[in-house]
Order: C-alpha cells, then sequence, then structure tokens
C-alpha cells in the first residue's frame, strides 16, 4: 500500500459527490444538446476576408457557395463532436464513479455503511456516530481501516492491471 495510493482513494471518495453532479449535468447536456444557429455556423466559418488578409474588407469570399450548401453538414459535424466530447467524459466519470460504488461493496459491511454514510451522501463523523449508535473515536478507527483496506483493492488492482500490460 503506497501513500500515493491511498491519497488518490481518499480524493475519490472527497470527491464522489462533486462527480455525481458532473455525470447528472452532462446527462443532462448530452440529452438536450445546445443546438448552432446558423448565423453562429457562418460566423464561426468566417465568410469575408480579414483586413490584410489578400481581399478586400467585406468582399465575399469564393467559399461562400460552398459554405451556404454544407453549412448543414458543418451543423451536425460540430454538434457530433460535442456530443462526443461529452459522452466520453460521462463515460470516464461513469466508471470511475462504478468501480469506487463497486471496491467499497467489497469492504466489510461496517466499513462499508461507514464509508457510504460519510462519502457518498455526505454525514459528518459526528452524525455517523450518532447514526451507527457508536462513539466518534470507533467512527475514525473504522474509517481508518476502511480507508486502508480500499487502498489494498485499488493497490491490488493497479498492480494487477500493471502486469497484464507488461
Amino acid at each position: 500500500m503506497t501513500v500515493d495510493t491511498k491519497t488518490y482513494v481518499v480524493g475519490l471518495l472527497e470527491s464522489y459527490q462533486k462527480r455525481s453532479k458532473q455525470i447528472d449535468l452532462l446527462h443532462y447536456e448530452l440529452s438536450h444538446p445546445t443546438d448552432i444557429s446558423e448565423n453562429e455556423m457562418i460566423s464561426a466559418l468566417a465568410l469575408s476576408h480579414a483586413e490584410g488578409g489578400g481581399g478586400t474588407v467585406g468582399h465575399i469570399s469564393d467559399k461562400t457557395l460552398y459554405i451556404a450548401l454544407n453549412y448543414q453538414e458543418q451543423i451536425q459535424k460540430a454538434s457530433g463532436a460535442s456530443k462526443s466530447e461529452i459522452a466520453d467524459q460521462l463515460m470516464e466519470l461513469e466508471n470511475i464513479q462504478r468501480r469506487l460504488v463497486y471496491y467499497v461493496s467489497l469492504l466489510d459491511k461496517r466499513q462499508a455503511e461507514l464509508l457510504e454514510h460519510l462519502y457518498f451522501e455526505g454525514y459528518s463523523q459526528e452524525e455517523c456516530a450518532a447514526k451507527l449508535g457508536i462513539a466518534t473515536r470507533t467512527v475514525r478507527r473504522i474509517r481508518e481501516d476502511a480507508l486502508n483496506n480500499l487502498t489494498e483493492l485499488y493497490s491490488f488492482a493497479e498492480g494487477f492491471a500493471a502486469r497484464k500490460l507488461s
């Protein structure tokens, strides 16, 4: 068990709720994509030559016809790229979240329950102690044991993955 892995695991737990919100937002963005208007696309494709750009200021480029005929295709490409980026990020966050929840579920029932209350539900150590009917000192001990066990699970999995890649 390395300090780096333990720091990583604690960071995963502490950022669980933030990641959950990000996942919810990305699901929304994926199902409600921002449409690019025709005017935005035309502006982005820069139909006019810029000053000093080899043409008269305000002169319509010879690409105008091509752009006018294909702007819808360009809008769809831009929209598709955006959806693809959102989907990639969403998949990455969901994989991190699923792995963390699964690894926590592999812990002793008491340890898993405590980590769920502390990190997934956002209770304080004092609230967990009251909820579980134990002393705050016991909460700290169970938390530390749970973090050590969770770190061992991540270390084992990372070591296995590293051996598999070699």
